[in-house]
């Protein structure tokens, strides 16, 4: 293994709302500021003058909104598309963990910054590079600024779709407490409590607080459009390896022969739940919905602490400092009670062999040259099954051979646990635990020289750690073991009788479970002799695939800048210079039982017998996932930097920025410049426009040989949908994304009335992406008809792994037999997306009761998304060019682009009270599935929320969110919602209470 300056305000989630409400604070003049430093720039200048489309938003406003959640603050942005909070465990990230993605590029092309200064990676999504926003001290920020467009020529790689920067807060004097409490259906509610104290001193200030965060469980059962029938969504979490699974026999002449080709199903599909494959013929298995033990929201615990300090260390210079430690913890993420098999026992010869393969003479099937799961004839399970009156006489000779020579697992349709659920835990649900935990200090020296000419040195520390690997899953040769009898913690596997003393049978039918934990109802075909409540054999066969991940970063940056001896119409040329040096690692450790090095078979130590089974080619130990490859990588970063900003006349000002920075190795150097105009045509009109380009380098993860094992969801032609793993190869030939990026706008300040329209375009080019497993399966099999599938393409055929379907004088290319995929990753096609972004208020002065009214509202419409063919390594074009904008798939590829996302708001506020009344708006979209289009509705929501200055220094908000309690629109999706744009809590009820002291 391996070991190796700053603005008032606050507000308990004052995130990232910037970008989609920030006009309207800005139209308030609710935060006068000075000339800094501001996000897209090293020049100092007031955000509301800039050339570049920044958005800044204070405290005040968004207490007025009721401190959302930030999830909540996050799908809300109209400017972003595609953001993380909830059902992580479909999108890459893991439970806990949050993202912002700005333009729907994904959230590894959205840099966030704290205090203008980069953070780590999170160590939950180590496979897109993004940034964890739940690690950020909500308590402490102050102010957040928004970059809408591409910012590579100013902060360098990941700076693509724009930049979020998080600026912590500097005018608190004494103690500030708050709470706040959400009311949700279904679940026990949401809550958190946080504390900041500050000083404000001659010289300076300092800052010290502390948050707390509990976001409690809702389950799907909580929610009756989380769960649709097979009829209404095929892909709403159903699979064909379910438990009701189906089975297969034979005489003993067909086993020799390996044509055993009498196939059965268990009992009790319908019963517990499922769908009948087929029910004209029953023996073609059973459909299982393993999303009825899925959460949509996990029960979380947020945790922080933040101290920072500013203070003069001369009347030139000034020093800041601050310390982080965050941390948020997902103690139990309910998932499927078992996942389908993809790995098998090793097959024995007659003379003996694997203690895990039997007696069964089977052939050498499957991945790595394994065999089925073999069920004797002294498994009280199949005993149990073939006692039942109903099976048989009924089977004919399926009871007579299986009672015999026993019977085989189907490899694709059949799961060790299913509707009887997990009796490990009461929920009926596997439980894994996800944490991670965030430690950042940083420092910096300001000051002046020559009066004139500023500078600063600044230095960034932050490492995270994340706790959790793929899940629970089950060891291959112990599940076989069991499955003859011969299982269990004490019972030696080559001297045990099978189920006498400590040696314990499992039971693969259904007859092993009382109950449908799913949906309650009782199982009519329960034997209690047949049971698998037996705790010590099941933990024995199950193992949580554990790793500890690592992510660092380190920062060491300098900047001047100043004014030039250069005078112009409208006044001095500004400038600015600076240098940085980075460093990235990040780092992978895991058991030795969850190493693909350590443990590459089935039969590996300690899982397995020791016995070799598999050379080199292994993947693992386990019955779903693969084993791990550990990695510990490092990368250092080197750039310098310079921007200029000419003012021609007082309202023509012209600025640039050129950024060079070297990676070395493959990935070499790049140069990013960009330019940038404002013209102040009229007093109240405005023009301002950008170009530059963008870079994004690969990740020294995804350089570096290994492969990752996830899941994806397939709709085979003839089989429906399913659950297989897909392995997804990293490249070392990678090379850097690039993207030109456009921005021409104006804004509009007329009276009382404030408008921006901007108009934004990029450009990419070799897209860092993978070959979507769904294409590839589909490019496959494009239909039912055997004569159009590409089985007899070698080289494509090669990245495909399919269960033996029993006849072996039979191909088994087949999407019924379909039991793995492989993928790599690639510099994929180009990318042109367009659109405008717009915002507007007005303010009625004493408008109603002696308060001000405010309206406003801000859109993002998407004109297109363009993305070129899908073409894999070896030259294959697996997906057609495709305009994404107003479409959704979140099946394989995972996008949702609603054309037009907006929120309008009405605000009336008088002395010490405030009411909002906001909706928002999501376009429908079309749901694409394979060549089938299915339009989903428009969601609107609309939320009130009252803020009021009670006695005694202390604030009441009182807020209904979704006051028509609508659900979210139907979308073919796991969970039938949109879960990366749409609202899906229901109507909530929140009270909050902050006491100044």
């Amino acid at each position: 293994m391996l070991k190796r300056r700053y603005f008032c305000g606050g507000s308990a989630l004052a995130v990232i709302v910037a970008c989609g409400l920030a006009a309207p604070a800005l139209a308030q003049g609710t935060t006068t500021v000075e000339e800094v430093v501001v996000t897209g720039s090293y020049i100092a200048g007031t955000p509301t003058d800039a050339a570049l489309p920044v958005n800044v938003i204070g405290a005040a406003d968004l207490k007025k909104q009721g401190s959302p959640s930030t999830v909540q603050l996050v799908k809300n942005l109209t400017v972003a598309q595609g953001s993380i909070g909830e059902s992580n465990r479909f999108l890459g990230t893991a439970a806990g963990a949050a993202t912002v993605n700005l333009r729907g590029f994904g959230s590894g092309r959205t840099l966030v910054l704290f205090n203008g200064q980069r953070m780590a990676p999170s160590p939950a999504a180590v496979a897109i590079e993004s940034t964890d926003i739940n690690f950020i001290p909500n308590v402490a920020i102050g102010r957040i600024e928004v970059l809408r467009d591409g910012a590579a020529a100013t902060y360098g790689s990941d700076a693509v779709g724009g930049v979020v920067n998080f600026i912590t807060r500097r005018d608190l004097q004494g103690l500030e407490v708050s709470g706040n409490y959400a009311k949700i259906d279904g679940s026990a509610g949401d809550y958190d409590a946080s504390a900041a104290y500050g000083w404000v001193f001659d010289r300076g200030d300092a800052m010290v607080t502390a948050s707390y965060r509990r976001r409690s469980e809702l389950r799907t059962t909580d929610r009756d459009w989380a769960l649709q029938s097979f009829a209404t969504n095929n892909f709403g979490g159903w699979s064909t390896a379910s438990n009701p699974g189906v089975f297969t026999t034979g005489t003993s002449a067909q086993l020799a022969a390996g044509t055993f080709s009498q196939s059965f199903v268990d009992n009790g599909c319908v019963e517990l739940g499922g769908v009948l494959v087929n029910p004209a013929t029953p023996a073609s298995g059973c459909r299982f919905q393993f999303t009825q033990f899925d959460n949509l929201v996990n029960d979380e615990y947020h945790y922080s602490l933040y101290g920072q300090v500013n203070f003069e260390v001369t009347d030139d210079i000034t020093f800041h400092g601050e310390a982080l430690w965050s941390r948020h913890d997902v103690p139990v993420e309910r998932v499927s009670p078992a996942q389908s098999t993809t790995q098998f026992p090793t097959p024995i010869a007659a003379s003996g062999g694997s203690a895990g393969g039997g007696t069964s003479p089977y052939p050498a099937v499957g991945l790595n040259q394994q065999s089925r799961f073999y069920v004797p004839n002294t498994n009280p399970g199949l005993i149990a099954f073939l006692a039942n009156p109903i099976n048989c006489p009924a089977l004919g000779t399926i009871c007579t051979n299986a009672a015999a020579n026993g019977v085989v697992t189907s490899q694709t349709g059949w799961r060790p646990e299913g509707y009887g659920g997990n009796p490990l835990f009461g929920d009926g649900a596997d439980h894994q635990h996800r944490a991670a935990t965030a430690f950042r200090v940083a420092a910096s020296l300001k000051g002046h020289v020559f009066d004139d000419i500023g500078w600063s040195l600044s230095t960034t520390f932050q490492e995270n750690h994340g706790e959790g690997g793929a899940g629970p899953d089950m060891s291959v040769t112990r599940l076989q073991l069991a499955i003859r009898g011969l299982g269990g913690p004490g019972c030696n596997p080559l001297t045990g009788t099978p189920g006498v003393g400590s040696c314990m049978y499992f039971n693969p039918f259904a007859n092993a479970y009382p109950n449908s934990l799913g949906t309650g109802g009782a199982n009519p075909f329960y034997v209690s002799a047949a049971s698998n409540n037996k705790l010590d054999l099941l933990n024995w066969i199950h193992q949580d695939l554990v790793a500890d991940t690592y992510t660092q970063i380190a920062v060491v940056e300098g900047v001047l800048n100043g004014k030039a001896p250069i005078e112009l119409g409208g006044g001095a040329v500004s400038w600015a210079l600076g240098a940085q040096w980075r460093y990235d690692r990040t780092q992978v450790n895991v058991p030795d039982y969850y190493d693909i090095n350590a443990a590459p078979c089935v039969d590996s130590l300690p899982y397995g017998d020791g016995l070799p089974g598999c050379g080199t080619a292994g993947t693992g130990a386990f019955t779903f996932y693969s084993g791990v490859q550990e990695v510990d990588v490092d990368r250092v970063v080197s750039s310098v930097f310079s921007e200029i900003k000419l003012p021609i006349t007082d309202n023509l000002e012209i600025s640039g920025a050129i950024r060079y920075e070297y990676y070395g190795g493959g990935v070499g150097s790049t140069t990013n410049p960009k330019l940038s105009v404002r013209w102040q045509a009229l007093d109240w009109l405005a023009f301002r426009g950008s170009a530059g380009s963008t870079f994004r380098a690969p990740q020294q993860t995804s350089l570096t040989p290994g492969n990752v094992r996830g899941l994806a969801q397939f709709n085979l032609p003839g089989v429906g949908s399913l659950y297989r793993p897909v392995d997804t190869a990293n490249n070392p030939n990678l090379q850097p994304e690039t993207a030109d990026t456009y921005n021409v706008g104006m804004i509009v300040n007329v009276g009382n009335f404030r408008g921006t329209v901007d108009y934004f375009r990029f450009k990419f080019a070799d897209e860092l992406t993978s070959e979507t497993a769904a294409a590839l399966v589909s490019t496959m099999f494009p239909s039912a008809t055997a004569s159009t599938w590409k089985c007899g393409e070698a080289a494509f055929r090669s990245r495909f792994t399919f269960a033996d379907d029993g006849n072996m004088a039979t191909d088994d290319c087949a999407p019924a037999n379909l039991l793995g995929v492989k993928a790599n990753l690639i510099n994929g096609p180009s990318v042109d997306t367009s659109g405008v972004d717009f915002q507007g208020t007005y303010l009625w002065e004493n408008a109603l009761f002696g308060g001000d009214l405010l309206f406003g509202g801000d859109g993002t419409y998407t004109i297109e998304y363009k993305r070129g063919a899908l073409v894999t390594l070896d030259g294959f074009t697996i997906a057609s060019a495709l305009d994404r904008a107003g479409k959704t798939e979140l099946l394989s590829a995972f996008y949702s682009y609603p054309r037009i996302r907006a929120n309008a708001y009405i605000n009336w506020s008088s002395g010490g009270h405030n009411l909002r009344l906001t909706t928002h708006y999501k376009q429908g979209t079309d749901n694409l599935i394979g060549t089938s289009i299915l339009q989903t509705d428009d969601e609107i929501t609309t939320d009130l929320v009252y803020t009021g200055q009670l006695p005694w220094d202390t604030t009441l908000t009182l807020g209904v969110i979704n006051i028509a309690d609508s659900d979210p629109p139907f979308t073919r999706s796991q969970y039938n919602y949109d879960y990366t744009n749409a609202y899906m809590l229901g109507r909530v009820f929140q009270v909050g209470l902050r006491k100044h002291f």
